[in-house]
């Protein structure tokens, strides 16, 4: 599923406090000098880890000058499993979280999001500081943790994000059906354009249900495009009101446009071929669509306070 950085960020900043405790607390539950060159203890300490916390994804150590000791380990649900390079014996002295961990008395550190070259999400990571039985650095242990993923286990929101893939199908279904069916009626449109040409004549008629066809295939095209974009192909946080307001302003404003466009075309119909007939009619479809509009209107308005 595509990720929202900015928006991962933001929930980042929010919680930026709890998250460094959680996943501090993490670290210090670990016999770092145990996991330091035990291949098979990080083995089996990331087989568990994951179980629980599905934001786990690798765990590595490095020796006192930054130089990875052993392949990583990865957790059974870490993205991109297959293209991970091994790890073991690559300098990384010159990564953020190995500045922090040497300019720091913290026993554990945790960097701020950044891309992970490994996974090519955002990630965070959190360095444990090793030490011997003497006091001195024996070494460091780091793991790498999914942001998008963290943020979801401390939202509870595993279970929605797990079947959210279900959802995007069939909202890209109706959409697509959408599309189709406006598609469908400027297809209709032109076939009777193209009889409006050949048969001749008064086609003022003619030009108004021709017209009406091409309206309302445009409305349905920008309904069935709006539910693809904002359900789709976009990555929306449920959480944030914000995400609410786009959707609605969306909907909204597409309403607005097809019913003032009708009641214009019922109007000069009325005018042009019924006589003023039906004006009464348009003049109040022209209403709804003004307060359809200062509701919409009111709506931002107080939603922004």
């Amino acid at each position: 599923m595509r990720q929202n950085h900015l928006r991962l960020i933001e929930n980042y900043q929010q919680y930026e406090q709890a998250i460094h405790r959680l996943l501090e607390s993490m670290m210090t539950s670990f016999s770092g000098t145990a996991l330091l060159s035990d291949r098979d203890a990080q083995t089996g300490v990331m087989s568990r880890i994951s179980r629980y916390y599905p934001f786990a994804e690798l765990m590595y150590s490095m020796d006192i000058n930054g130089v990875q000791l052993m392949d990583t380990v990865c957790s059974p649900g870490v993205s991109y499993r297959q293209q991970r390079e091994p790890g073991k014996g690559r300098d990384r002295s010159h990564r953020p979280y190995m500045l922090i961990a040497r300019n720091t008395e913290n026993q554990v550190c945790v960097t701020d999001p950044y891309l992970s070259c490994a996974t090519h999400q955002l990630a965070i990571s959190s360095v444990q500081v090793v030490h011997d039985s003497e006091g001195n650095v024996a070494g460091y242990l780091v793991m790498n943790f999914n942001l998008q993923r963290l943020i979801s286990y401390l939202k509870g929101d595993q279970i929605r994000a797990g079947i959210h893939p279900v959802f995007q199908t069939i909202y890209a279904a109706i959409g697509g059906m959408l599309v189709l069916v406006s598609m469908l009626l400027i297809y209709a449109a032109g076939v009777s354009l193209w009889k409006a040409f050949e048969l001749g004549g008064d086609v003022t008629t003619r030009s108004f249900g021709i017209v009406i066809l091409i309206t309302l295939g445009l409305a349905i095209f920008d309904l069935g495009k709006t539910i693809l974009e904002e359900e789709v192909l976009s990555n929306k946080d449920i959480h944030h009101h914000d995400t609410s307001r786009r959707t609605i302003t969306r909907f909204m404003s597409a309403i607005v446009i097809a019913v003032s466009i009708e009641s214009l075309l019922l109007m000069f119909k009325s005018l042009l071929v019924d006589s003023g007939g039906h004006v009464l009619n348009a003049v109040w479809m022209l209403m709804a669509a003004v307060a359809l509009l200062m509701a919409l209107g009111v709506y931002l308005k107080l939603s922004k306070e």
